[in-house]
């Protein structure tokens, strides 16, 4: 039986998402994300009992959308630069994804007036993404195919090698061609030149 309840939440949340990325956080209202969603107020508030609270439900969507993708199954699971590197061209498709860069301009413009769009975005993306990536890591580390001590900072580096150069660009909105590919080898490269284990040598 198809619970109600939950296909209106569902319409809020994506009325929700369209209405912050048409309007941006200032000029979202409650009216518009009603309309957008075709349901009463008085059903958004069952859902949500305010804009600032449904910001973060959207921000918090969003961002198991993108992990979901970043925890599909690897193509390779010991061979550590097949696998680091298919990791890093996906979270370059997330870094192109243009509902996540949009919403992450709006969370970084309503994050001085709702503190808690930052703190939700960090726990539910960047921290996220970051215990997915240390796991892959101790993975790789107890197959030989990595030495890395310590999985939780390995991981921020190689996040950050991924995506250095691509994601500034993308929140500046300055089109600047990107291949993933060869930007990925490159960061992988730079990263087994640390962390390679015996299987790298």
């Amino acid at each position: 039986m198809i619970d109600m309840r939950e296909n209106k939440a569902v319409d809020v949340l994506r009325g929700a998402k369209d209405v912050f990325l048409k309007f941006g956080y200032d000029g979202a209202s409650v009216d518009a994300i009603a309309e957008e969603a075709r349901v009463s107020k008085a059903t958004l508030y069952v859902h949500s009992p305010s804009k600032a609270k449904l910001f973060l439900s959207v921000i918090e969507a969003e961002c198991d959308r993108l992990s979901e993708e970043i925890c599909q199954p690897l193509s390779s699971r010991d061979d550590a630069r097949a696998v680091l590197e298919e990791l890093s061209r996906r979270m370059i498709g997330l870094v192109m994804d243009d509902d996540y860069i949009r919403l992450l301009r709006i969370c970084l413009g309503a994050a001085s007036v709702l503190p808690e769009a930052g703190e939700i975005y960090m726990d539910a993306g960047p921290r996220r993404a970051t215990r997915i990536v240390a796991q892959i890591l101790e993975r790789l580390h107890k197959a030989k195919s990595l030495n890395v001590q310590d999985v939780q900072s390995a991981a921020s580096q190689f996040i950050h090698l991924a995506i250095s150069g691509v994601v500034i660009p993308r929140l500046l909105a300055v089109d600047e061609p990107v291949d993933a590919s060869e930007h990925s080898k490159r960061a992988v490269d730079a990263f087994l030149r640390v962390y390679a284990g015996r299987n790298d040598l």
